[in-house]
């Protein structure tokens, strides 16, 4: 059965039964390999001083001592728990693959050969194609706050067409949401009438882009219903040429929004073709070097591919270019993008791709957050990396990212808090009441590795914190208190144990010197005689 506390007897039992015995008392430890040495070489001394008494005549059994004390064993401060953090979660293409199949929050919708609208993302788009970016910006910069006034006419009808949508059957629901949304004519269906601007306004709206680059005919902006929430929200509508097919071009953004290219991709050539088009040069490479039969090339291209997007996604962030919505904190607000958020935080993704009234809004209120915190959750959420700064408060952060339930954020700020604790003491400055501070916050943020070493912490510092902050120890809460008691350094029987050995030892030095003055006076009085 399992040691308990209570099965281990104290040294006080063990001196009781060595000192009826007339023996001295000693511990040892083979797994500290402690006290092992004191043992046979006490117990050589205790036999040598035995014989003495028989043969009383030898010479060499006069300088025997007795059995020496042994000094208490004082324990190893335990190493410092080791803050791990979990394997990070992966940008998943897979999901971000699904997005485009499943066009949540789509901002751009391209028309290809006039009867297939394919919906996508803007920051998805441009944050991995120069010309996508060029494109859009150019858009945004021309119409920088597109005038709904305008589209009257379809807003007070939109009631309207979401209730015709919601009667369809299941088929019908089910061809929305595809990935290619086949959208009947205008003069087929009265109701997604509603939505065509009248031809004069989308002549005179519209943007030609012939000239701009190939492929591309036309840009506008319009009133769509998103193919998934049935909402009707401004979207970008591009023309394509008609030289452009639905497939191929579904590749490309797939493409685009994974870096990832199937190898047995069937109609290589027409892909390329397409590529050059668009200017999608790496994915213009990867085809060649498919068809090259050198495939294995196309690690460092995807490598690259993913570096260069990483880097415009935070750039986008910290400019707020192609941003759909604005968090509204307490001290400020911050432009973020709906399809990023949706793809890495599960938090994001209920909110805004579900039935809240969030994920029809531009605007989000979220109370009790600072700023500072919130950029440096989205900066994790679009790099997964942790950006500190100076004014960043950790155990905000931890309190955040606990909220939107993102533990490898949590461990990635319990790390930094760490580091930054072990940085300050080792300069010298008192970290004892900071620590205190945290303990507690730690433990309510879940931040349980934080928490850990910061009870290590207080516990091999016991004497010092105590001696602080008495009045704060005595107010944590009664399971903390008990965890100090139990695993504080020195441990409390070790200072017992020094103690009675301190005692010990200054009883027989003071025996050793009146034994001394008895010894010089024998001599004396032998010399006087």
């Amino acid at each position: 059965r399992p040691i308990k506390r209570g099965d281990i007897l104290p040294p006080e039992r063990g001196r009781e039964v060595a000192k009826e015995l007339g023996i001295p008392y000693y511990e040892t430890s083979v797994f500290d390999q402690f006290g092992i040495k004191d043992v046979f070489d006490n117990a050589i001394r205790a036999a040598l001083i035995s014989r003495r008494h028989l043969q009383f005549w030898k010479s060499h059994l006069k300088k025997v001592q007795k059995p020496l004390l042994q000094a208490p064993f004082l324990p190893p401060k335990a190493p410092p728990p080791v803050i791990k953090i979990p394997e990070c979660p992966v940008p998943s293409m897979n999901e971000a693959g699904y997005l485009l199949d499943s066009p949540l929050c789509a901002d751009v919708m391209f028309v290809l050969q006039e009867q297939d609208y394919i919906f996508a993302h803007k920051i998805y788009l441009a944050t991995s194609s120069s010309k996508f970016y060029d494109l859009f910006l150019m858009e945004c910069e021309e119409s920088p706050d597109f005038d709904e006034t305008q589209y009257n006419k379809e807003n007070k009808n939109k009631d309207v067409l979401t209730s015709h949508l919601e009667t369809k059957g299941d088929s019908d629901e089910a061809s929305l949401k595809s990935a290619d949304v086949k959208i009947p004519p205008p003069e087929s269906t009265d109701s997604l009438n509603m939505l065509e601007p009248e031809p004069g306004e989308t002549n005179s709206s519209a943007r030609s882009l012939s000239s701009w680059g190939k492929g591309f005919v036309s840009v506008h902006k319009e009133m769509q219903v998103n193919p998934v929430s049935n909402r009707t929200c401004p979207v970008t509508v591009v023309k394509m040429d008609s030289s452009v097919q639905a497939g191929p071009f579904k590749t490309v953004l797939q493409f685009l929004y994974t870096g990832q290219l199937d190898e047995n991709e069937k109609d290589l050539t027409r892909l390329a073709q397409i590529a050059e088009i668009l200017e999608v040069f790496d994915l213009r490479m990867m085809v060649e070097n498919i068809m090259n039969k050198e495939a294995f090339m196309n690690q460092e291209i995807t490598k690259a591919f993913h570096v260069r997007k990483a880097n415009r996604i935070k750039e986008c962030l910290c400019k707020g270019t192609f941003s759909d919505v604005t968090f509204k904190l307490d001290d400020g607000t911050i432009n973020a993008h709906k399809p990023l958020l949706i793809c890495s935080c599960e938090w994001m993704s209920a909110m805004f791709g579900g039935s809240f009234i969030e994920s029809s809004n531009s605007e989000v209120v979220l109370p009790n957050i600072n700023k500072t915190s919130m950029q440096a959750v989205l900066d994790y959420l679009y790099t997964k990396q942790l950006s500190s700064s100076q004014e960043l408060d950790t155990l905000e952060l931890i309190a955040l990212a606990n909220r939107f339930c993102l533990p490898h954020l949590v461990a990635l700020a319990e790390q930094h808090a760490v580091q930054e604790l072990t940085k300050a003491s080792m300069s010298g400055i008192a970290i004892d009441g900071e620590v205190l501070s945290y303990l507690e916050l730690a433990q309510f943020h879940n931040a349980n590795q934080l928490a850990a070493w910061c009870l290590h912490y207080i516990c091999t510092n016991y004497n010092s914190v105590c001696s602080k902050f008495r009045k704060e120890i005595k107010a944590k809460s009664s399971d903390n208190q008990e965890y100090f008691e139990r695993h504080r350094w020195p441990p409390v029987w070790y200072l017992k144990e020094e103690d009675h050995y301190q005692r010990v030892k200054k009883e027989r030095e003071r025996e050793d010197v009146s034994l001394n003055k008895h010894h010089s006076k024998r001599k004396w009085c032998f010399w006087n005689s």
